[in-house]
């Protein structure tokens, strides 16, 4: 009766640490996610191009101004995936008010786009949707150089604060 005991003892004791063990590494898990954010890249298939949501891990905590800094940083190596903005591009400010982000990107962004109505409207899209991943913000104005241009390449307009398509 008494080796029962022990033996029982002996697997409740393990049962705790394995628990233990489980609750926090289910922690410890959960704070990884939470320096993670969702951009937009643009997958390619033979018959068309398509705006993906890729989790991209950041230092610290996440934030509008590091979500649009991953979502410039492109694609890794690894992935088969592209740019859905120039990867020249850099961000030189981002202001959020009330629940309006506006966006201030280098000259590049225009400079450097590839050109297409497609590619264009992925361009925009991946840059609103990354930015409304965040709940206090429901619409971006894109600005370049400081100023509200009419389109980065001359099919989508971006004259007006952008929402989220769905």
């Amino acid at each position: 009766m008494r080796g029962l005991k022990a033996f029982i003892v002996t697997l409740v004791m393990i049962a705790l640490i394995f628990g233990v063990y489980t609750i926090f590494s289910l922690h410890k898990q959960r704070s990884t996610d939470k320096n993670h954010v969702m951009i937009y890249l643009i997958e390619s298939t033979p018959t068309d191009f398509y705006l993906i949501p890729v989790q991209r891990q950041i230092e610290g905590p996440p934030s509008p101004a590091s979500a649009v800094q991953a979502l410039l940083n492109g694609p890794l190596a690894h992935e088969e995936l592209f740019a859905s903005v120039p990867q020249s591009t850099k961000l030189l400010g981002l202001t959020i008010r009330d629940t309006l982000a506006t966006a201030n990107f280098s000259p590049e962004i225009t400079n450097d786009f590839g050109g297409g109505s497609l590619m264009e409207a992925h361009l925009v899209e991946a840059i609103v949707k990354t930015l409304t991943e965040f709940p206090d913000i429901e619409r971006v104005q894109i600005l370049v150089d400081g100023e509200v241009i009419e389109s980065i390449g001359g099919h989508i307009l971006i004259t007006q604060p952008l929402r989220r398509s769905n």
